[in-house]
């Protein structure tokens, strides 16, 4: 065998040894730039976000390993961070980064819709607040404030918290609306684990604050409620639910 055959020889070899995962990386973010995220399984995103706050390493296992902790995607992103980071392979720049996203995309929607002053129907409504229980595990309760002509002033967390536990704070509702000069408050709140439909105590809470404001001559226009899987329910277009509402439109005249 002469000197080049085996020069030759040894250069087959070294191929067949290199990394087969080298320019992975470079790849995968090329085929993001190309076509965009549609084409990606939940764990190949994964492994795509943490490419930035984890070197050199198989990001692909880690991903794995957070879906099968956390049992889906979005379980992943709405871990926290101490769980996330005691994954195996994950830092704290990866947990961090993780626990960023759905506040993230929370301030993103809010910003995008900042500027719809007039909200006209029940899924303007729902389109408008939903960003505000993207990452909440607990209920909140919203009180939507409205002038003379239907424009929106403000948005304000009324409570948090379980709203069968007496957390409507009417004191502080009174305050919300005085302040504000609104002529109409439209009640919404969450259900993270159930559907969209109202409890015993929603019912219950929702006379309560229609006749509340009905003292102060504020309209409670409805009491809406966004469950965790986009579903909502108006308790005003709810034929179950109208009479609360019943005589609203004259009883300001």
């Amino acid at each position: 065998m002469n000197e080049n055959s085996s020069k030759d020889e040894m250069l087959q070899k070294s191929k067949k040894l290199e990394n087969p995962h080298k320019g992975h990386r470079q790849r995968v973010l090329k085929r993001y730039l190309e076509s965009g995220l549609d084409s990606f399984p939940d764990h190949n995103i994964l492994e795509m976000l943490l490419f930035f706050c984890i070197p050199q390493k198989d990001t692909n296992i880690i991903a794995h390993e957070l879906m099968e902790k956390f049992g889906s995607f979005s379980g992943v992103l709405e871990a926290d961070f101490a769980d996330l980071k005691n994954v195996k392979g994950m830092t704290e720049n990866a947990a961090s980064l993780l626990t960023m996203i759905l506040p993230i995309i929370k301030r993103y929607q809010d910003d995008k819709l900042s500027e719809k002053r007039v909200l006209e129907t029940t899924e303007d409504i729902v389109k408008y607040i939903s960003p505000k229980f993207i990452d909440s595990v607990n209920e909140r309760v919203f009180v939507i404030c409205f002038d003379s002509k239907n424009e929106l002033i403000c948005t304000r967390l009324l409570s948090e918290g379980d709203i069968s536990e007496a957390q409507l704070e009417f004191k502080k509702l009174a305050s919300i609306v005085i302040e504000t000069k609104a002529s109409k408050v439209i009640l919404v709140h969450n259900h993270p684990n159930l559907i969209a439909l109202p409890s015993v105590a929603d019912v219950e809470a929702t006379k309560e604050v229609f006749n509340f404001l009905s003292k102060l001559k504020v309209m409670l226009a409805d009491h809406i409620i966004v469950a965790k899987n986009g579903e909502s329910c108006s308790m005003l277009n709810n034929p179950r639910y109208t009479n609360i509402f019943y005589g609203l439109e004259n009883l300001f005249d």
